[in-house]
């Protein structure tokens, strides 16, 4: 523990959950200690809300007993002075100035590195459409970042658990409580290949607020945001608006018209803020990373099982031209929903490869 770590506690104590205005702060006082010597002497009403000037008496000294208390339970304090913290996240006007971390920090600088969201009550559906796109990105080397929530955020850890890849969860409580605790194992696996981590302490107590507090960290620490299904109103689209107010490059996946599931989702393509994505092909594109190799993918197709008759039928009308999922579907005489699943079978036999626009070809 060090005189700079505490200074670090201390500013992340006085900025307070959600560390507001914390780029403004440290773009007039680089370090804690410049504006721990300003206290008094400056006047910083300006800078900082009525709650957060009124913390300003603690000082570094009392956060003694967290940091042993950290070291204790083998939980990492990350500040910002320091490499492991996340480049991408020092970036964003509110990062916090301090993250609590178990499990490897290397994987906090991975990359490049996706944050896969959705809803956590999923269909069949969404935790298929999870685990393939999921799956395809940790074996390209993505490092897939999400909430470790119920649902969807745990399709996405299970999916680089399973690819033994780099994976970060992004808790919203502190970071000595697993919720649900139902995931527990889960975390204990994330913490193998990746890390865990929340700018909440050990101890701390949390509201419900704090987990869209957590939505914005999951967009920040990704290169781009990947929403599986979500409903119109949710935290998976609170997420959303933190991707596009950090500028990160959002992906969807359709689905069927009918399912409240995919309100958000399909909202998003349809007014243009999100890429379709049936696969991992259109994000790895943007990512500027090949798709995975052919030999790697025959060998996946002598794995897997003999084609289902979605499958069967949308082969027919697949061609070495790229098509639609609209128009695919209308061809196929099946929905949306219905389509895709077909599509995404077909990927993953190594028969179907997805193209830049959300269309398909033969491979």
């Amino acid at each position: 523990m060090t005189g700079q770590t505490l200074e670090w506690l201390w500013l992340a104590h006085v900025l307070g959950p959600g560390a507001r205005g914390c780029g403004g702060v440290l773009a007039l006082y680089p370090t804690p200690g410049e504006l721990l010597e300003a206290v008094g002497r400056e006047d910083l009403s300006g800078l900082l809300a009525p709650a957060q000037a009124e913390r300003l008496e603690a000082k570094p000294e009392n956060f003694e007993k967290l940091a042993r208390s950290c070291e204790k339970k083998g939980v990492q304090i990350v500040t910002m002075a320091e490499a492991a913290y996340p480049a991408r996240l020092r970036s964003v006007p509110d990062a916090p100035p301090v993250l609590f971390c178990t499990g490897d920090t290397a994987a906090l600088n991975r990359t490049p590195a996706v944050g896969m969201i959705g809803s956590r009550r999923p269909s069949a559906y969404g935790v298929e459409a999870a685990a393939c796109i999921g799956g395809q990105l940790a074996e390209a080397g993505v490092c897939l970042v999400s909430g470790l929530a119920d649902g969807l955020d745990s399709e996405a850890h299970r999916a680089a658990v399973r690819c033994g890849a780099p994976t970060v969860g992004v808790l919203g409580t502190a970071i000595d409580k697993t919720y649900p605790a139902a995931n527990t194992a889960l975390r204990r696996q994330v913490e193998g290949v990746g890390t865990v981590i929340s700018e909440f302490a050990p101890g701390d107590v949390t509201r419900s607020a704090a987990f869209l507090l957590r939505n914005r960290l999951i967009a920040a620490l990704a290169d781009a945001v990947c929403v599986v299904e979500a409903r119109e109103k949710s935290g998976t689209m609170n997420t959303v608006g933190h991707a596009e107010r950090y500028g990160r490059p959002v992906y969807a996946v359709p689905g069927g018209i009918f399912s409240e599931l995919c309100g958000g989702t399909n909202r998003l393509l349809a007014e243009g803020r999100a890429r379709a994505a049936s696969g991992a092909g259109v994000i790895l594109e943007g990512l500027g990373l090949a798709a995975p190799a052919p030999a790697h993918t025959q060998k996946r197709q002598t794995q897997t099982e003999p084609l289902g008759p979605a499958a069967k039928e949308m082969l027919r009308h697949l061609g070495q031209q790229p098509k639609g999922l609209e128009i695919l579907a209308g061809e196929a005489r099946c929905e949306a929903g219905e389509a895709l699943a077909a599509l995404l079978e077909l990927e993953l036999a190594g028969l179907a490869q997805s193209c830049a626009g959300g269309q398909y070809r033969r491979k």
